[in-house]
């Protein structure tokens, strides 16, 4: 299977934590190339969250069949905040990762969906692409996606433009019936569509809600520390910038690691020897009261919300993006401090899919996807192609007869040579003017080309970054029944970190 040069859609940090390089590596507890599967071990309570949440989310056999092997099994965990239809590519990639890993390391496939976020922009919406990239948004609250639902008007709204982008297959239906049997609360929304998708590899989903109470450990923890880990998040920072990388978290000195979220509105917490939010001060005496009656109140910061995830899941690996490997740079004395074991962390898969409309024109202008990265560029150098030969050929005839003018000029008298250099150079411009004046002409006149390049470009690098960051996996499973299959097939042999050219449909 083909694969992306790595240095192709990776940079700075996490294109050196991915080729191993020195001295990324000592930023982590562990390292994801020698991964040793281990004992870990999860509470009875713990687990019975678990099994009460996939019934409500109507899980398949195969997630009740790995909730028991979870009692005596480590997990691969991955995760990401519940988007509008699965989101992008790359969520469905993250998940495979987990599925895969944990059938290499008899361990147990896990998708954490972080549903306390509350930054909605990033989540209600999709991009589709039928002739033109079209993005698919909802108007939705500022609040924690937990709380957010749909409407029924949204949903319908949802189908119609699905049905409108894309071909009436015999899969379709099937797809948009999918979406209309699932709940209308945001959150639980993204997780049914994910235990349908992974129905036969037994990916166990949950959401930080469902553990109420069973982190207050921790939180109590952070209470008691509270601007600890942002101490420790800004040391490692420190130290990043001066080893030549950027730090991916940044907080204020005063930055508690939780949030309030009394009346289902996340507040941030702050401390000066008392703590504050925007409405409130408590003391520390406070909090811990407020955090016995209601733990419900409490939820996870971008820094807590590995270690809450670790402290209640045996977490043997967790499979990151490249953001995600960013944060995780910063975060290894906090584990440490916290008394919690860091997961190997482990470069999610990641993939190009390539329809048959794609590999064609591939194939018919003899070029690879990095050209398609540049369209414009590489629809005038096409364009070019079909003049290029005519060109070279007439100026070598034109730098001949030059030369042989300067020649005989030279032997009348020998300072016309700079004169003859001017002329052959002012020739020569003159030339590769008129070259790409018809270059100009001809691009102008090759419109199947240009849409063509044009469609594929838009295809895999949407907005010119990478197709898996952008686009919907609902208009591929419509057009292809077996993609699921053939992605799990395809990735059963990565490695992580792999970004694979998959021809889809084949």
């Amino acid at each position: 299977m083909l694969s992306l040069d790595p240095h192709q859609f990776l940079k700075g940090l996490p294109l050196d934590y991915l080729t191993h390089t020195f001295p990324i590596l000592t930023y982590f507890s562990r390292d994801y190339t020698s991964l040793t599967p281990e004992n870990l071990l999860i509470t009875d309570a713990v687990l019975e969250k678990i099994r009460k949440y996939n019934k409500q989310i109507k899980a398949p056999p195969s997630v009740f069949e790995n909730i028991e092997r979870l009692a005596h099994s480590p997990a691969i965990v991955t995760g990401q905040q519940p988007c509008l239809l699965s989101g992008p590519l790359f969520v469905i990639y993250k998940a495979f990762t987990a599925v895969i890993l944990a059938e290499r390391y008899d361990a147990v496939p896990i998708f954490w969906n972080a549903s306390e976020d509350d930054d909605i922009s990033e989540v209600n919406h999709i991009w589709m692409i039928n002739q033109d990239l079209e993005k698919i948004s909802l108007t939705l609250p500022d609040s924690p996606f937990v709380n957010i639902s749909l409407t029924e008007d949204q949903i319908t709204f949802l189908i119609e433009k699905i049905t409108e982008l894309t071909p009436p297959s015999e899969f379709r239906e099937d797809i948009l019936a999918l979406i209309r049997q699932c709940s209308t609360d945001f959150s639980e929304m993204f997780s049914q569509l994910l235990t349908t998708l992974f129905s036969h590899y037994g990916l166990i989903l949950v959401e930080p809600h469902i553990f109420s109470g069973l982190a207050t450990p921790l939180f109590e923890q952070l209470i008691q520390h509270p601007v600890k880990a942002v101490e420790l998040i800004k040391k490692a920072g420190d130290s990043l910038e001066a080893a030549g990388y950027s730090r991916q978290i940044h907080k204020s000195p005063d930055s508690c690691s939780f949030y309030l979220t009394p009346h289902h509105t996340r507040l941030s917490v702050t401390y000066d020897g008392a703590f504050h939010t925007e409405e409130t001060t408590y003391s520390q005496e406070e909090l811990l009261l407020l955090l016995d009656d209601h733990p419900e109140w409490f939820s996870s910061t971008v820094i807590s919300r590995p270690l809450i995830q670790d402290f209640l899941l045996p977490t043997l690996g967790y499979c990151a993006g490249p953001g995600e490997i960013s944060y995780f740079a910063q975060m290894k004395e906090v584990y440490s401090f916290f008394g919690i074991r860091q997961p190997y962390i482990i470069p999610r898969f990641g993939a190009t899919l390539l329809e048959s409309k794609i590999q064609k024109v591939l194939d018919k202008y003899e070029i690879t996807l990095i050209h398609l990265f540049n369209a414009e560029q590489t629809k005038k150098i096409l364009a070019k192609q079909d003049i290029e030969e005519v060109f070279s050929m007439q100026n070598h005839r034109i730098a001949d007869i030059l030369r042989e003018l300067e020649k005989y000029m030279t032997s009348i008298d020998p300072n016309l040579k700079k004169t003859g250099a001017a002329a052959r150079a002012r020739i020569s411009n003159e030339v590769k003017t008129l070259e790409d004046k018809t270059a100009t002409a001809v691009k102008a006149q090759s419109t199947i080309m240009e849409r063509q390049i044009t469609r594929a470009s838009e295809n895999v690098y949407p907005q010119q970054t990478l197709q898996e960051r952008m686009l919907n996996i609902m208009q591929y499973i419509i057009r292809y029944d077996s993609l699921m299959e053939q992605l799990y097939s395809s990735f059963s042999t990565a490695q992580p970190g792999h970004h694979l050219l998959i021809n889809v449909g084949v």
